[in-house]
């Protein structure tokens, strides 16, 4: 299809893909926000100890990614029961009820740390079915593309979270409530444009399909390809989703722990639970959560310069997303970016130990910032960033979203998204006291973990790319129908042979008519 015949299917992938500007923004302004001195002063943290302040910003951090963790299971029946469109707008009111709590706030802490939970709450959910809803809207060739898109709208929402903060403190007062309020209002107009965008695209054909609604379905699908009903590409396709949800119904009546049974399902949720698994522990959140006190680590002692190279930090990861999903994603396969990605992120992490290992701690008469290792340390930060975000940072999603079978696919989903969450938690929790104790070897350690990435990607995970949602990729994963299934296989089949001469027949029709 021709980028021009596309533009519905991508206003609807970008509207989905709001759910990770909120994502992003999320991470990337409460890091400025929770240290501005109107902040402080406002929350009444200026004359608390510094133990007590940590522990105040910790929560603001932490009640976020738990609500984040609660947020999966809780859109998990939303998105498989009501609907992707309708759990889209689920997570947009979350969010946006989350962000009112915090700016009315001032004074009220612990308003503010609920407000951030309910926030995440939506954040969770949205993580869930935004990449469900992309993979199943999105033709196999061009699936990898759009699905990429999510990753570039985390890092840009981050990168605008991150300077809305850093302006904030640069231009107005101290003592003004707008400099805290104005980085936490923004969060709602991102979900209310979420809100009402959720509302202005379809919902995702292959849902409806297993749903039983035809006609919403061929609708929905036409708008999506800007196609006529009768277009023969569009009956092709609506007979593929046909079949797949054919089966997918037949399958219904079988429990999740049942089908955990197939050794293709586990090999699925393996695949996919360990690319989240990797996706954390190689270390980009501990870079994300941490960033200035590791640059300050590597020499880069004042505040402003810190936050400064924090600020190019999140430019890189922007553009290594832009540059995978506009030109690498073309290129190569899944499983080499996942594999050269994690062995350049190897490399760097343990260069940066080195560099961080041999830098002298900054005195009255030695300039730390400008010696050789602290400006190598900044750029395998760099590298590290970039390499991540053509690899593991989109990839992880990518694969998930797409790999798993449609009446089961919520719930693998679920799984591997709450991973991703509890994962994230475990890195803010040991990041800090691990960097205060061993130092460089923090990142030794994260280095191992990005060799155990390469090594499993490696052995475990095949060659997704191209490869087209329901049988196609039960064929990759070696899906076999067990016996007790056979009847309800046989009976599929004959619907779909009854479906196929039905739409050909219309198809007829509706040319000579």
């Amino acid at each position: 299809m021709a980028a021009s015949s596309n533009r519905n299917l991508h206003l609807a992938a970008i509207v989905s893909c709001l759910t990770a500007a909120l994502f992003g923004y999320s991470v990337g302004f409460i890091g400025g926000e929770i240290v501005l001195p109107s902040f402080l002063a406002h929350f009444h943290l200026n004359h608390i100890s510094d133990s007590e302040l940590a522990s105040a910003r910790s929560w603001s951090v932490t009640a976020w990614i738990v609500g984040a963790l609660i947020g999966v299971p809780m859109g998990m029946p939303v998105c498989s029961r009501l609907g992707r469109r309708l759990c889209l707008q689920f997570a947009a009111v979350l969010y946006v009820v989350g962000a009112t709590m915090q700016v009315f706030s001032s004074g009220n802490l612990a308003l503010f740390e609920a407000g951030r939970l309910i926030n995440g709450m939506g954040v969770g959910a949205g993580t869930l079915v935004s990449p469900i809803y992309i993979s199943e809207i999105s033709p196999a060739s061009e699936r990898s593309m759009l699905m990429s898109g999510y990753q570039v709208f985390v890092q840009g929402g981050a990168l605008i979270g991150f300077w809305i903060a850093f302006v904030s403190q640069a231009v107005l007062s101290n003592a003004s409530a707008l400099q805290w309020q104005i980085p936490v209002a923004i969060q709602l107009i991102a979900g209310l444009m979420l809100l009402i965008g959720a509302l202005l695209i379809p919902e995702s054909p292959r849902y409806l399909a297993e749903l039983g609604h035809d006609q919403a379905m061929e609708e929905s699908l036409a708008w999506l390809r800007r196609l006529e009903t009768s277009d023969p590409k569009l009956v092709e396709e609506r007979l593929q989703i046909d079949e797949a949800a054919n089966l997918s119904k037949s399958l219904k009546h079988r429990s999740f722990i049942k089908e955990l049974s197939k050794k293709d399902v586990r090999y699925r949720l393996f695949v996919g639970v360990g690319l989240m698994v990797a996706q954390n522990m190689v270390g980009l959140n501990a870079l994300n959560y941490y960033a200035p006190v590791i640059f300050m680590s590597a020499g880069f002692t004042s505040v402003s310069s810190s936050l400064f190279l924090t600020g190019i930090f999140g430019v890189v990861k922007l553009v290594s997303s832009l540059a995978f999903m506009f030109k690498f994603v073309y290129i190569k396969g899944n499983r080499f970016w996942l594999m050269l990605g994690s062995g350049v992120c190897a490399a760097s992490m343990l260069l940066l130990a080195y560099c961080v290992r041999v830098t002298p701690p900054p005195d009255e008469t030695h300039d730390a910032a400008m010696t050789f290792a602290g400006i190598v340390s900044v750029l395998m930060v760099y590298i590290f960033a970039f390499s991540f975000g053509v690899s593991l940072g989109p990839l992880s999603w990518n694969v998930c979203a797409e790999i798993f079978p449609l009446h089961i696919n919520s719930t693998c989903c679920a799984i591997t998204t709450c991973t991703q969450w509890a994962f994230q938690i475990v890195i803010a929790a040991i990041t800090p006291p691990l960097l205060a104790k061993i130092g460089w070897a923090t990142y030794v350690i994260y280095g191992g973990f990005c060799i155990l990435s390469l090594l499993w990607v490696g052995i475990f995970v095949p060659e997704t790319k191209g490869v087209g949602v329901g049988k196609p990729m039960d064929e990759l994963f070696g899906a076999g129908p067990p016996a007790a299934d056979e009847e309800a296989i046989l009976e599929v089949s004959e619907t779909t042979a009854l479906l196929v001469a039905d739409r050909r027949r219309r198809s007829s029709l509706t040319a000579y008519s």
